[in-house]
This record gives C-alpha cells, sequence and structure tokens, in this order.
C-alpha cells in the first residue's frame, strides 16, 4: 500500500483539479463538444455533406433535434472527425461530454504518469502541473476539448518513436494528425532526422486514415474541405476577420500590416505585399531551424521545438492549446539546467497558461498581444542554449527566396472592391435579409436563437442579380471575382449591388457587402 502510495501520489493535486472540472462540465453548456458531436450524429444519420460546413445550416439542424441553444460550427474541423466520434452518437450530447471527458483524462493522465516514470522525472515536476497548466486543464474539460486525447496520441507515439516502434508511433501520430492537422509537422520531425521509414509509415497511416473516412463520408465532403474550408482556416478565417482573441503571430501581423476600414482602420502599415514577406520569412525561419534543431542529440528537444512551432505556425489559438506544451516543460524537468534557468521558464510559461486576456485585449495594439509575445519569448529561451548549432549562412538567403514568393502571394489574389455593409459590433452570423420599402430587415443566429435587426435603406430594389459558381452576374456581365462564398444579390437603384458574403471570415459566416455595378 505504501509503495502504491509513493508511486501515485504526485498524481493527486492534478486528479483532484481533473475531477472538480468534470463534475463542473457535465452541468456547463456543450460549448466546443457541440461540433464533435453533432458532426458525428449527422454522419449517421447520413446528412453528413459539405453544407454542415455552412454554421446556419448545421445550427438550423441542431435547433431542429431540440437543441435550441447551441451555436456552434464544424468549421476547421476535418470530415474524419465526425467519423472518431462516432461512437458518442448513440448518447444524447450531454452524457456523451461527460463520457468523452472521462476517457480523454484517464489516457491524459496515463500517458503523463509514462512520460514521466520512463525519462525517470522527480515527482516534483508532476506535482507542479495542475499549477503551470491550471486554465488549459480547466478550459480543456468545460469546454469538451480534445486535447487531453492529443496529448496522449502524442506522447504515446513519441514513446514509441523512442523505442523505434515506428509503425505503432504512425498509429497514433495519424490519428491526431487526422483530428487537429497541426501534427503533420511531425513528418518534417522524421525526414529531417533521416528516418525516412518512420515517416513513409506515417504518411501511409494518413493516406489510410483518409481513404477510410472516405469511403465513408464520401469524396464530396473531403474535396470541399481540402478546397474551401483549409484555405479559410490557414488563413485564420474561423469567425470574423480579425480576431485577437487567437493571439496568434498571423493575426498579430495581419492587425500590423492590413487595412480594413471596419475591423482594422489604424494598422501601421497598410502593405500586403509586406504582409505576405513578413508572414512567409517567419514561417521559414521556423522550418530553417527546425531543419537544424532535429539534428540535436536530444530528440525530446527537438520533438518539443516542433510542438512550439507548429502553436507559433497556427494563425489561431487558445488557452486549451497549450497543453501540447507539456512537451516542452517535460524536456526542462528532465535537464539538469541551472535553477535560475528552469524557474524563469516555469514562470513565463505559467503566465502564457494562466493570465487572463481579458488583462491586455483591452489595450491598445500592439500591448493586446502580450501573451504572444510571452509566448515568443519562452520560444527564444526555450531555443537559446541551441543558437550555436544553427548555421546562419542560410538565413542570409531566406531573402532571395521570400521577396519573390511575397510579390506572387499578393499580386496573385485579385483585388476586392466590396465593401462591407455593417458596422464592427454587428453579428457575426448573417443568413438571410428581405428589404420592403426603404428598409433593409435582416436576420441573423447567435447563442440565442435566430433573430432580426433593421437598417435604413435610401435606395429601392430594382432587380435581382444571378450567382453562378460562386460569381455575381447581372445584364451579362460578371460582377465579382473573388472565392469567398455568396448568397442572395440584389441590385438597388443607384447601381449598388448587395449580397451576403464570406468575405474574410470563416466559411459561411456571413455578413452583408455591397459593390458597384460594372
Amino acid at each position: 500500500m505504501r509503495k502504491l502510495f509513493e508511486t501515485y501520489y504526485p498524481l493527486l493535486p492534478i486528479i483532484t483539479l481533473c475531477g472538480f472540472y468534470l463534475y463542473q462540465a457535465s452541468g456547463f453548456v456543450l460549448h466546443d463538444f457541440a461540433n464533435y458531436y453533432f458532426g458525428s450524429y449527422f454522419l449517421s444519420e447520413g446528412h453528413f455533406t459539405s453544407d454542415l460546413y455552412f454554421p446556419a445550416i448545421f445550427n438550423e439542424k441542431i435547433s431542429a433535434l431540440g437543441y435550441t441553444s447551441v451555436f456552434t460550427s464544424f468549421a476547421p474541423n476535418t470530415p474524419f472527425l465526425a467519423l472518431f466520434f462516432y461512437p458518442f452518437h448513440i448518447l444524447d450530447p450531454y452524457t456523451a461530454k461527460i463520457i468523452f471527458n472521462l476517457i480523454s483524462s484517464v489516457l491524459f493522465l496515463y500517458s503523463l504518469r509514462r512520460i514521466f516514470q520512463y525519462y525517470s522525472i522527480q515527482p516534483i515536476y508532476l506535482v507542479l502541473v495542475p499549477f503551470l497548466f491550471f486554465i488549459p486543464i480547466k478550459n480543456n474539460l468545460l469546454f469538451g476539448q480534445l486535447y487531453f486525447l492529443l496529448f496522449f496520441l502524442l506522447a504515446e507515439g513519441w514513446l514509441a518513436y523512442e523505442k523505434k516502434q515506428f509503425f505503432r508511433m504512425s498509429l497514433f501520430w495519424g490519428i491526431a494528425i487526422l483530428l487537429k492537422i497541426f501534427p503533420v509537422l511531425l513528418i518534417l520531425f522524421l525526414l529531417f532526422r533521416k528516418k525516412f521509414k518512420a515517416a513513409l509509415y506515417l504518411i501511409g497511416v494518413c493516406a489510410g486514415l483518409t481513404l477510410l473516412s472516405v469511403a465513408i463520408s464520401g469524396f464530396e465532403i473531403w474535396v470541399f474541405f481540402l478546397k474551401d474550408v483549409f484555405p479559410k482556416a490557414s488563413n485564420g478565417e474561423i469567425a470574423t476577420a480579425f480576431v485577437d482573441n487567437y493571439q496568434s503571430f498571423y493575426m498579430f501581423t495581419k492587425r500590423l500590416l492590413l487595412f480594413d476600414p471596419i475591423e482594422n482602420p489604424n494598422p501601421l502599415w497598410n502593405s500586403p505585399l509586406f504582409f505576405q514577406i513578413v508572414w512567409i520569412t517567419f514561417k521559414l525561419s521556423l522550418l530553417y531551424i527546425g531543419f537544424f534543431v532535429s539534428q540535436n542529440h536530444d530528440k525530446l528537444f527537438a520533438f518539443s521545438y516542433w510542438i512550439i512551432a507548429a502553436i507559433l505556425l497556427s494563425p489561431y489559438g487558445s488557452t486549451y492549446t497549450f497543453i501540447v506544451l507539456l512537451f516542452p516543460f517535460i524536456f526542462l524537468a528532465k535537464e539538469r539546467l541551472p535553477s535560475y534557468t528552469k524557474i524563469t521558464l516555469f514562470i513565463v510559461l505559467f503566465a502564457i497558461c494562466n493570465a487572463p486576456l481579458s488583462l491586455f485585449l483591452t489595450k491598445a495594439f500592439p500591448f493586446s498581444y502580450i501573451r504572444l509575445a510571452g509566448l515568443l519569448f519562452f520560444f527564444v529561451l526555450f531555443l537559446f542554449p541551441e543558437r550555436k548549432t544553427i548555421s546562419p549562412k542560410g538565413m542570409l538567403l531566406l531573402p532571395l527566396i521570400i521577396i519573390p514568393i511575397g510579390f506572387v502571394g499578393s499580386y496573385s489574389k485579385p483585388s476586392e472592391n466590396s465593401k462591407a455593409l455593417l458596422p464592427k459590433d454587428s453579428p457575426i452570423l448573417l443568413y438571410d435579409y428581405t428589404i420592403s420599402g426603404n428598409e433593409l430587415r435582416y436576420f441573423y443566429r447567435n447563442e440565442n436563437g435566430t433573430h432580426s435587426a433593421v437598417l435604413p435603406l435610401p435606395e429601392v430594389k430594382i432587380a435581382e442579380a444571378v450567382i453562378q459558381n460562386n460569381q455575381i452576374f447581372y445584364n451579362g456581365q460578371q460582377q465579382t471575382v473573388g472565392s469567398d462564398h455568396k448568397q442572395k444579390a440584389i441590385v438597388l437603384k443607384n447601381k449598388t449591388i448587395l449580397y451576403l458574403s464570406d468575405y474574410g471570415r470563416g466559411i459561411g459566416f456571413y455578413t452583408l457587402r455591397k459593390n458597384t455595378v460594372h
């Protein structure tokens, strides 16, 4: 009994924390778990089509089942996620969330203990976990998120890699990639370490899981995901165009360098070209550094680098994502570093994970991005001991590659002449509008159901325009060129076209835009 206690007592604080928020989550709203559950439910009903990526349709179908207070979006999740959660559809969503949270918590604690045992890390560091990662643990359980499960998949895959069990590794990491995409960077980790067999296994498993999903969900929804959903998600277009809550480098750079008359009227400098150059430089620099770091003799350091890099490269972020920062924490815990170095890094890590966004989101830009600054500071401190392993010569060549790519990226996009009609604080999801005399009534949905609001309209409607292949036509002439999704275009007397569009926004998160008839 004493031996059992000595083995498991370091887990008691985190078990207590998880137990408390498992209980709290049972009375909490479905939140993000609704994405997973209802995706799997509609798959089981044979109604899993690309329409579900449009939040108005997704929420309307959920509301028809009696869940009128749910407001969610299936994007940017992969179609595979609905297949993965398929077993949960036999339960009601609230019970399913409790069961999922319980399973993922057990798996999370199991892998956390295993990886601590594998590296013979002192128990005190395990006691620190619930304090350093308090908010990520809390939000993961309250929201029904899957980052506990993701940690389990990454950790078990990592232990399999350490033991040269590459097929087992590829199964765990393959599922992680199909669920959340960003672990795909681990393929580069394997290639840069010249583990070509392991990389081939991982690519093969990803292909196999994708084909399984295609066989069950259909080819059409995967094509739609790759062609429409994933490109928008890669640009941080999840809901609205500028979301400071994400605290990502992409969103910071966008706020700094891209003008928007409604959401970002005062950038430091309005330059789409320079935005492309800065963003591409950042991405290629991380990949370049990752090449040298991957040669590092300490494999866990290299693995941890790619985890941090994946977070930095993601255009959107959240507190529960920081659960995966346990990997650099585990590396620091096992290393014999000076106490002041560890303490400094742990303090920064604690601040990143737990500082309330409300403390700085109300501040003027760029002070509203303090959490991003903290993450970058942690990244630099973590990387600093390995600075001598990175060749500076290649960094000098990056501009020769980046500037031409920046020009192509900046000027290959068609110019957008339309303008948003509604103010910044307008609802994020419009789904219809009508015109009666000199009034425009638009309809929108939020967590409280459907609503409508009225705007004065000085000009009357004279005609309807046609939408073909996602472009607006009027009098036989094409009026738009953008790839945004469009609905319900009308022409006003003053030769203005009004329509619903998700330009610069998450897929299907329509707002009203206007354009001049050509």
